[in-house]
């Protein structure tokens, strides 16, 4: 982990129960943070909270569905009721549901939509107030490289991602005048638990082998190579940084 200084920040963590937003809370503490993460699965929260408190720093959880507008909102709420202020957002929540575009079925574009779209909105409508009035903040939106290719069977989750991209240059541009920076992080395959039993499959050596050859560095990515792109973007490093999508890709982008 790449070593910042976070001491006494207050950070805000959307789908902090596992995987990415779990190593991005934990990550973190580890830099001095007090963490309030949001989540559906309660038991998966408390073993964050866990690893958390043992850095010796804070950790709230809110066991919330965002999937709505005002159940989004509620968690947002609920995060201020902890604090009357945080300095960091990270709408990390997200879901995929697979599908050909010509089989998508509506409730599941709208689902997909409302996490991984609207919640960002809905629960920066509650916790940016205080930023602006603070005139500091830093935002983070967790997108994927999904939103760059076409991927298929992956229509809406792209769609939502790239609509996410997009969403995040327009608060930059709002907000930039408060000294809000917000930025948004593009991974490529990462081997989170799920991903490691996926990919671990040996049905899928070829189709493994084949995607990580297309990647220069030659490998997916790690959840701690995500949660230090977060930590970088939401430091003082860069302060001069924002409405960036960055790919987080191994240079897969780049390859011929």
């Amino acid at each position: 982990m790449v070593n910042f200084d976070f001491t006494d920040k207050k950070v805000l963590i959307s789908g902090g129960s596992k995987g990415i937003g779990a190593v991005t809370a934990i990550s973190f503490a580890q830099a001095g943070a007090d963490i309030c993460i949001i989540g559906r699965n309660h038991d998966d929260m408390v073993k964050v909270q866990d690893a958390v408190l043992e850095t010796g720093r804070k950790c709230q959880i809110i066991q919330q569905d965002i999937s709505s507008w005002d159940g989004a909102q509620i968690a947002a709420q609920k995060a201020l009721y902890y604090s009357d202020h945080w300095d960091i957002l990270v709408n990390n929540a997200g879901i995929a549901i697979q599908s050909p575009i010509l089989e998508i079925k509506p409730q599941h574009w709208n689902k997909t939509f409302s996490v991984n779209l609207e919640a960002a909105v809905a629960i920066s409508q509650i916790i940016v107030p205080q930023m602006i009035a603070r005139k500091s903040g830093k935002i983070v939106n967790v997108s994927s490289m999904g939103a760059f290719f076409g991927t298929p069977g992956l229509g809406s989750y792209a769609a939502s991602k790239a609509a996410l991209n997009q969403l995040t240059r327009t608060m930059a541009v709002e907000w930039g005048q408060y000294n809000i920076q917000v930025n948004t992080v593009c991974p490529t395959i990462i081997l989170t638990k799920l991903g490691e039993e996926f990919w671990k499959d040996p049905n899928r050596v070829e189709q493994r082998q084949a995607k990580e050859a297309r990647i220069p560095l030659h490998r997916f990515g790690q959840p701690q190579d995500v949660a230090d792109t977060i930590l970088y973007l939401a430091s003082s490093a860069a302060d001069f940084i924002t409405g960036v999508s960055l790919p987080l890709d191994g240079g897969m982008q780049v390859s011929p």
